[in-house]
């Protein structure tokens, strides 16, 4: 079954995050099998919002996504909606949620070109202009260095945006992308310290799917919502 976490906040109300793996089946947009929703209601109820990943940088709103068909063109989701579910997924990119310290929410899909471009840095600035302040950021399940060979003129370009602690070498020891180290690289810019990585590795644990590793075309997700903020047992703060 999905993991998940819960936020309480300033405001009253609650953040839910939930991440699958690969035994709690594909969460793509395409539905391949036409067993989406079932699945989804397997994890968080609700009618989702999601978009349709490209790696870049363009964050929208739920509202704009929802009954949208195709699903547009973006990498990162914002809700201040009760109740309103807003995921992304993945098969080696980092899912990430948000958490504010209130009003709205946002999830985002980072790959090595969205991270670059600054995904989570656009995401900072679009909850900052509705007055929200990033307060943890929940990462899925990301592909590791050990797994990771890259290319050098791509790993000079991401270390030109982010510094050279995106530099790294896999176990073979050729050139590697540390993804993690570029997450949190972006997210001291903006001065958020808690910074959670809840997922393994997509390449090497096999738990999650991973297109680089197996070529899966099935893809784990990140949900996440803002509910009431009735604080469970074992929730997070």
């Amino acid at each position: 079954m999905a993991e998940q976490l819960h936020f309480v906040r300033t405001d009253g109300t609650a953040v839910e995050i939930a991440w699958t793996a690969a035994a709690d089946g594909d969460f793509h947009i395409d539905d391949p099998d036409g067993a989406l929703i079932e699945r989804r209601a397997q994890v968080m109820d609700g009618d989702w919002a999601a978009v349709n990943q490209v790696h870049g940088n363009r964050v929208v709103d739920a509202a704009a996504v929802i009954g949208c068909n195709p699903a547009p063109d973006a990498d990162g989701i914002v809700t201040a909606a009760i109740g309103q579910p807003i995921s992304v997924q993945g098969a080696d990119c980092a899912p990430i949620a948000f958490v504010t310290n209130a009003g709205p929410i946002g999830v985002a899909h980072a790959g090595w070109r969205g991270l670059a471009q600054g995904i989570i840095a656009e995401m900072h600035t679009y909850l900052g202009f509705h007055d929200a302040v990033i307060e943890h950021a929940v990462i899925g399940p990301v592909i590791c260095t050990d797994c990771y060979e890259f290319g050098a003129a791509d790993l000079d370009h991401v270390a030109g945006e982010l510094g050279d602690v995106v530099r790294a070498e896999t176990r073979a020891g050729t050139p590697a992308l540390d993804m993690r180290a570029g997450i949190v690289a972006a997210f001291d810019r903006i001065d958020v310290v808690s910074v959670d990585f809840v997922g393994g590795c997509s390449s090497c644990d096999q738990t999650s799917f991973s297109h680089r590793a197996r070529a899966d075309s099935e893809r784990h997700c990140l949900v996440a919502r803002i509910v009431d903020g009735t604080r469970p047992a074992g929730s997070t703060t």
